[in-house]
């Protein structure tokens, strides 16, 4: 398309403009930045010095400029400061541009906007979305440039209209927005559109102060659709102000731009003789400038006048020089076409390490993450199992001190009901004495009356009292057996492991000591002398195996 060529032209002026010579001056401000860079103590003055020390390299050294744009992203990027990130990769896409790097640049833009939508700043992110335009449109790519400018231009009405108080000035990105979308349309084959964006933009440049070259730029392109579409009176009209405009503001590219025009819309005309000094005067401005590219631009256009002329001469003349600015032009171009992929392997095999590097590390931490999680369950599980441990511990201990205490109440009952019993027992056996005692003193007093008696009523005393002797032993003896055997009821049968010899006495004498009576008390319910329990006992005490042991009989029996 006829644009195509004209975006190439912009991109080759660019760097013939930028291919110059450092001055004293300029050598001795990289020095001043140098030593700043070397004496920086923080991240954010590090990063400032690199990004402005590539950009003094790039007005002559652009590889070298590529370099310190690289160190200031990588800085930027070890600080993990967003905003100082931020500013490395806008940097770092200006200068991938210079270089004509426009992958690159494209792709440093949109990280760029990316992190600024992050960080909230719609400014950040407006100017990463104007910039891949731009360089979309430079690669050619119109239909994308065009969906990428209408969305800048929603942004901006959405940012506009969220504004408390509007601004009194459009956004001074719009003209050349609407430049670039103009641009686009035309080559899209849509002239109406792109005229429209192209008013636009023109009406808004005049309105915002130090936008004469984008206005001249807006114009210049007007003139020239205007030739195409027949409307002559119009684009001569706009490309005579565009040429105003860049001879005040000593545009001198953008003069030469014009002329060209100028002279192809005179050529098309007829008016040869316009056509011819507009060319001749962009040979001069070209020769001066040293832009090869002007210079073929302007041979070639001088060939065609001629030829078209029939003046061979002047047209072999002048097609000699196209060819050998062309061929001094390509051998350039191809160097940094050379250079440029040379300068883009090394940036992807520099970012491909980094990635790997970024890569490694990642694994890294999510290997230390998985140890560190792993660590943290297997402490989780300690934590719970101890917990979980110590928790059955205390329940069971718990459980236990209630078991304890449930059978310390159920040992005390006991306890309390043996003492009980005992009592009851004891009461019970010294009931009996005193029974026995009264009986024996009614007894007595029988015996003592019947002396005044005759021998028949004395019999029958007699009689009397045997009866009431004999009725007294078997009760005593088995209300106390009973009693005894509610109370200890094992005690006979351990008795019978010890000595399966003992005689019945025998054990009623053990039961007696059992119950911690006296040898009196004994005397009293059986009716012995005190001197048969005493041998009783002695006896008993063999029986038992105690008789060379200094063991009480008693507290032998009460352990039983």
């Amino acid at each position: 398309m006829k644009r195509s060529s004209c975006f190439f032209t912009l991109l080759v002026i660019l760097f013939s403009a930028l291919s110059v010579n450092l001055s004293g001056q300029d050598i001795q401000k990289l020095d001043s930045l140098t030593y700043q860079l070397e004496m920086a103590t923080d991240d954010s003055l590090r990063v400032h010095s690199l990004i402005e020390i590539s950009g003094e390299y790039s007005l002559d050294d652009l590889s070298t400029g590529l370099r310190y744009a690289e160190r200031a992203l990588e800085t930027a990027r070890l600080s993990k400061n967003p905003h100082l990130v931020s500013m490395a990769l806008s940097n770092m896409g200006f200068v991938c541009f210079q270089y004509g790097l426009l992958d690159l640049a494209a792709k440093h833009y949109y990280e760029f906007r990316d992190l600024n939508k992050q960080l909230g700043n719609n400014d950040g992110v407006l100017k990463g979305m104007i910039n891949i335009g731009s360089i979309k449109l430079m690669m050619q790519k119109f239909e994308e440039t065009r969906d990428d400018l209408l969305d800048v231009i929603r942004l901006i009405e959405e940012l506009d209209a969220a504004k408390s108080v509007p601004d009194t000035l459009p956004r001074v990105e719009l003209p050349t927005i609407y430049n670039n979308l103009g641009v686009a349309y035309e080559n899209l084959g849509f002239p109406e559109d792109a005229l429209e964006y192209y008013l636009r933009g023109a009406s808004i440049a005049r309105r915002i102060p130090e936008q004469e070259l984008v206005l001249a730029r807006l114009l210049n392109n007007l003139g020239k659709l205007y030739g195409e579409m027949g409307r002559l009176d119009e684009a001569l009209r706009e490309m005579n102000d565009a040429l105003d405009i860049r001879m005040n503001a000593g545009d001198r590219h953008g003069q030469a731009s014009s002329y060209r025009n100028l002279g192809q819309f005179h050529f098309i005309r007829e008016d040869y003789a316009i056509a011819f000094d507009y060319a001749y005067r962009g040979m001069a401005l070209a020769e001066r400038l040293g832009s090869l590219q002007l210079l073929i631009n302007f041979s070639s256009q001088l060939y065609e006048y001629y030829d078209f002329q029939n003046q061979a001469d002047s047209a072999l003349k002048f097609h000699k020089k196209f060819k050998d600015y062309s061929d001094q032009f390509n051998n350039e171009e191809t160097h940094r076409e050379i250079t440029r992929l040379e300068i883009t392997a090394q940036f992807q095999e520099r970012e491909l390490i980094r990635q790997m590097e970024l890569r490694r590390k990642e694994q890294r931490y999510k290997l230390s993450g998985g140890f560190v999680l792993l660590i943290a369950v297997i402490l989780g599980l300690l934590f719970f199992l101890t917990r979980s441990r110590a928790r059955r511990l205390q329940l069971a201990n718990e459980n236990f001190l209630l078991e304890s205490e449930k059978n310390q109440l159920v040992r005390q009952n006991l306890e309390n009901e043996l003492e009980m019993k005992n009592k009851e027992l004891t009461t019970n056996v010294m009931y009996q004495i005193r029974k026995n005692e009264l009986v024996d003193e009614i007894t007595q007093k029988l015996l003592m009356y019947s002396h005044g008696l005759n021998r028949e009523q004395q019999e029958l005393i007699k009689g009397i009292i045997r009866d009431l002797e004999k009725t007294q032993d078997e009760s005593v003896w088995q209300e106390f057996e009973v009693r005894f055997h509610q109370v200890h009821n094992d005690f006979y049968d351990k008795l019978q492991q010890i000595n399966p010899d003992l005689s019945l006495n025998e054990r009623r004498l053990c039961a007696f000591l059992r119950l911690n009576m006296t040898t009196k008390e004994i005397s009293s319910i059986t009716g012995q002398s005190l001197r048969s329990i005493e041998v009783a006992r002695t006896r008993l005490r063999k029986k038992l195996l105690l008789t060379n042991s200094e063991v009480n009989l008693t507290d032998y029996l009460l352990s039983i």
